[in-house]
This record gives structure tokens, sequence and C-alpha cells, in this order.
């Protein structure tokens, strides 16, 4: 099982094969996803309240503190086809997109 200290690692491996990120739904700001390596170019995502609720906590933390910041550019989950904006740690915003 996930737990957020190894949630905390992958966030942050964003040139590694097991990065995860996370993303909002566009029209659904309440709606959290984790996205993580689909291989072939892929990605997979599930709605954060299928992991621990600690992670969940976690990340509405880190967003409300501006330690988690929102992309402006929408991405299309092709997986779900939603649109979302990813949320990042700052060193990390953009890198890959």
């Amino acid at each position: 099982m996930l737990t957020v200290e190894n949630f905390k690692e992958r966030l942050e491996r964003s040139n590694r094969s097991d990065w995860l990120h996370v993303a909002v739904e566009v029209n659904n700001a309440n709606q959290l996803y984790i996205v993580g390596n689909g291989g072939m170019g892929n990605t997979i995502s599930m709605p954060i309240e299928r992991y621990l609720p600690e992670i969940k906590e976690w990340v509405i933390r880190q967003i409300n503190s501006g330690e988690l910041i929102k992309d402006e550019k929408k991405s299309l989950l092709l997986d779900r086809n939603i649109l979302v904006y990813y949320v990042s740690l700052p060193q990390f915003a953009k890198e890959y997109i």
C-alpha cells in the first residue's frame, strides 16, 4: 500500500519510471487524481479517494499552503477523457508537461 512517505518520494521523481503526479479536474476543483506512468507514453489515473485518506489530507494541506502549485495549462487525462490541471512541487512545475 502506498504511504504518504512513499507518495512524497514518488512525487519528486519526475524523471523516473515510477513517478506520480497530482491532477485537479478542471470542471470540479474538489476532484483530485493521482496520475502515474502507464508505460509506452501513457498515464494511468485514479481518484485520490482510492488511496489512503492521509495522502489526500497531505495533498490538500500542501495545496492550501502553496507547497504544491497548479499549472495553468490544461491537460487531458486520456484514460478518463477529462481535462485537468496538474499540481506539482514548485521545482517540478511544467517539467513534465
